[in-house]
């Protein structure tokens, strides 16, 4: 009776431990997809899912995604990304695009408790800005355009769409502008940078470019654990990053 009244009394301290409230750590990745075209010009969701499920994130925000469009065989991309991988998805559409849809997505463990998709400028294209609200953060995506006009509009847009919300808010994406733009700096202005600048994002098998960022903002709590390049050459044309952050 004393064993099993000691092991009651262990499994209940270490259920308190693991409950109790403190430092929380998430894993966010971004990655542009490329609607799942390899640098062998093939589409395979499953060898972009096998990219995400070795990163194992909490969150990835997804860009360049088709929805049921001809031009990629008619597939729902972040719902079979969402098989392939076991996480929960949100698509938020930029532009018709072959018949279907196209835009930017989110792949979450956790559902948000909602969710809007924002329209942003685009000289070329139509762009978006997907925001994703949790009790206590936010979680943000987006892909700017390849206009530097249309990405300090873009950049303004977003400043304007979170001011309602003083919880920590992440942001993920491809920026498309390089870390000594003028863009880049008024983003960084009211956002803290977490990834790496220093390690090029894009083309991937030769990258030359930075374009691919993760942001954070109504936060001053957390220490960033890990920035990572992951150096996946074949899956698409940019590659993946994520960041570890423990927030405080």
């Amino acid at each position: 009776m004393r064993k099993e009244t000691s092991l009651l009394i262990f499994i209940l301290f270490i259920s308190f431990i693991s409950c109790a409230p403190g430092k929380t750590t998430m894993r966010v990745m971004s990655y542009n997809i490329r609607i799942g075209i390899g640098m062998d010009d093939s589409i395979s969701l499953q060898r972009t899912a096998d990219v995400i499920n070795k990163i194992k994130p909490d969150y990835v925000g997804l860009q360049e995604v088709d929805s049921v469009a001809e031009r990629s065989g008619w597939v729902d991309q972040v719902r079979e990304l969402a098989k392939l991988t076991g996480l929960k998805p949100v698509f938020a559409s930029a532009t018709p695009r072959s018949k279907g849809l196209y835009g930017i997505a989110a792949l979450v463990k956790e559902a948000p408790l909602s969710y809007k998709n924002i329209a942003l400028p685009g000289i070329e294209e139509p762009r978006t800005f997907l925001l994703m609200e949790y009790n206590d953060y936010i979680l943000c995506n987006t892909h700017f355009s390849l206009r530097a006009p249309s990405r300090v509009e873009s950049i303004q847009i977003i400043h304007a769409a979170v001011k309602e919300y003083n919880k920590p808010t992440l942001i993920t994406g491809d920026f498309n502008m390089l870390p000594q733009s003028d863009e880049f700096k008024l983003m960084n202005a009211e956002w803290a940078l977490l990834s790496d600048t220093t390690i090029k994002t894009h083309p991937s098998v030769d990258p030359k470019w930075t374009l691919d960022y993760i942001f954070i903002k109504n936060s001053d709590k957390f220490e960033v654990l890990n920035k990572v390049v992951v150096t996946e050459r074949m899956a698409s044309d940019h590659l993946p990053i994520y960041v570890d952050i423990k927030f405080k």
